[in-house]
């Protein structure tokens, strides 16, 4: 019992240094959260792609030509998708261009009945008529020239920010894809002996899960936004029908609630150019996409790689949203994942005391480069579900598993 509570107690300051140490990184972080997106799009980048430059490289190909060629491939798949896509989307944005003076006529005529119907119904709130709307846009251009100034230099800079993050991320992406052994070992060489096979047991986890999730969420998206964009013109024959479901697709990367954001430009783009019941048509074709993407395609491309409680994800979206805006959304998982990964791994060892076999004694050398390649280990796989089943031992009270491989770590 008291050695319990005195690994309880060096568990308790582990996890105030490491508050503290998390609490400085923030403010440096938010200090220089400029960076951040770039560097975020790099990481993506260098996850996706990784697997294949390593693949080139072990068939004999210079690191270097293997990058080139999965920056060249990932290229020339973006130009055979605009070729094909363009064509399509422009004949939809003409069919749309050439609505647009009857849509702007109904949806002037619309507004101007619900002023009209809010002052002869004695609404609490007078809804401005079209007219009334263009005279307050008109009205104060010189006294609000300044603000105008403010406004187009704010949207000028966000711009520019937008472009160095699509400029600058590809750069990092292929330096760091390029020199990635070299910083490996530079890593290495700063843990220390004693914990070098715990952090690369870590690390291999973590690869798994974030490398899993961004290469499947790009796969679940592209699934999704191609059911969408079919759904949409054989059920409701929507305009623009491609570009909706390409964005459907999208923002389907943000878990739960993406799919939902997704919706509403096909419902906007439905009551705009039909009616509602092909608005319906719109959710509905939504709805059956997401079951299916629920049931079928997220379990089957996920898998294994992220494995979280639907309430974790809800109240991570949450915080890291905040935190981080859309780009927050779109890390709030794998952030999440990470967390409970080292976490996890922390209390085990240090408040539970399970001690896993596969860290206990050294790495065969075929596994330690296995690791170190991103290729799927064996050994690695192993030592997880014996800490697993250690885990659940310790917790029923028992010092060791069922088959008696792990115990209690020495104190």
């Amino acid at each position: 019992m008291e050695e319990r509570l005195a690994r309880v107690g060096r568990a308790a300051w582990w996890l105030s240094g490491i508050a503290l140490v998390a609490v400085l990184l923030g403010i440096v972080g938010w200090v220089f959260r400029v960076v951040f997106p770039p560097l975020v799009l790099a990481g993506a980048l260098v996850f996706l792609l990784n697997p294949i430059v390593s693949v080139l490289e072990r068939r004999g190909l210079p690191r270097l030509f293997g990058t080139l060629v999965a920056f060249l491939g990932v290229v020339l798949l973006f130009a055979v998708l605009g070729a094909v896509l363009y064509p399509l989307i422009a004949s939809q944005a003409d069919d749309v261009s050439e609505r647009w003076p009857r849509l702007q006529a109904d949806a002037e005529e619309w507004i101007d009945d619900l002023s009209q119907r809010s002052d002869d119904d004695n609404w609490p709130v007078h809804l401005p008529s079209v007219e009334e709307i263009e005279d307050q846009a008109d009205t104060g251009d010189d006294q609000e020239l300044g603000e105008q100034v403010a406004t187009l230099r704010e949207y000028l800079v966000r711009a520019f920010h937008i472009g160095i993050i699509f400029v600058l991320g590809p750069f990092l992406a292929f330096y760091l894809l390029v020199d990635l052994p070299d910083v490996r070992r530079r890593v290495e060489e700063l843990i220390p002996e004693r914990s070098t096979r715990e952090v690369q047991f870590l690390a291999h986890r973590l690869n798994a899960a974030i490398g899993g999730f961004f290469r499947g969420q790009l796969a679940v998206a592209f699934i999704v936004g191609v059911l969408v964009s079919i759904g949409l013109k054989a059920v409701v024959d929507l305009p623009l029908w491609l570009v909706v479901g390409m964005v459907a697709g999208v923002f389907n990367m943000i878990p739960l609630i993406g799919p939902w954001v997704g919706a509403v430009p096909g419902i906007v783009v439905a009551l705009a150019t039909k009616d509602v019941k092909a608005a319906i048509g719109v959710a509905v074709v939504m709805v059956v996409v997401q079951q299916i993407d629920n049931h079928f395609i997220t379990p089957t491309v996920m898998r294994r790689a992220v494995q979280l409680h639907p309430a974790a994800v809800m109240i991570a979206l949450l915080a890291w949203g905040t935190i981080g805006g859309f780009f927050g959304l779109l890390l709030a998982v794998p952030l999440t994942a990470t967390a409970k990964i080292i976490g996890g791994h922390l209390w085990r060892k240090y408040v539970v005391g399970v001690s896993v076999p596969g860290l206990d004694e050294p790495y065969p050398d075929r596994a330690v480069v296995a690791a170190r390649e991103d290729l799927p280990d064996e050994r690695i796989e192993e030592a997880e579900a014996v800490e697993a089943e250690a885990l659940g031992a310790a917790g029923s009270g028992s010092t060791s598993t069922a088959t008696g491989e792990a115990g209690p770590a020495p104190a």
